[in-house]
């Protein structure tokens, strides 16, 4: 009986300091982010970088992509390692988002915890980096 396997993308080291850097960028912009991290998506094998911030629904979302890109091209080459086609908007009111709050509650700043194969209040989390959930 053949089984299929499905080899899981990684979150390379690249990826996880680009993402650092963008939440930086982002935070010296003057954006307030509740939440930043790449989150792995199994139904699709790739992961997401996603952050949450109130200006999603006070702004809209197209001035925070605009935002986005902005601190993408600061970041230079590193860019490359965090296309703006992996990125992801999130309101803070998002069910994943307070979720996060309940269960890595981070506080300011720029972390990296990693956090693979959880349940939060009955919510699986395959794998994710957590920069930020407050």
């Amino acid at each position: 009986m053949a089984e299929n396997t499905m080899v899981k993308e990684q979150l390379t080291d690249a990826m996880v300091e680009a993402g650092a850097e963008l939440t930086r960028k982002l935070d010296e912009s003057g954006m307030h982010t509740t939440t930043a991290l790449w989150l792995f998506d199994p139904e699709i094998n790739e992961w997401r970088l996603l952050f949450a911030s109130p200006e999603v629904s006070a702004e809209g979302p197209r001035k925070v992509y605009e935002r986005i890109d902005s601190a993408l091209e600061e970041l230079g080459d590193k860019a490359s390692a965090a296309p703006f086609s992996v990125i992801r908007l999130l309101d803070p009111s998002a069910e994943l988002v307070k979720l996060l709050k309940i269960g890595v509650a981070t506080g300011p700043g720029v972390r990296r915890i990693r956090f693979s194969k959880n349940v939060i209040n009955g919510h699986f989390i395959d794998d994710a980096l957590i920069y930020r959930a407050t």
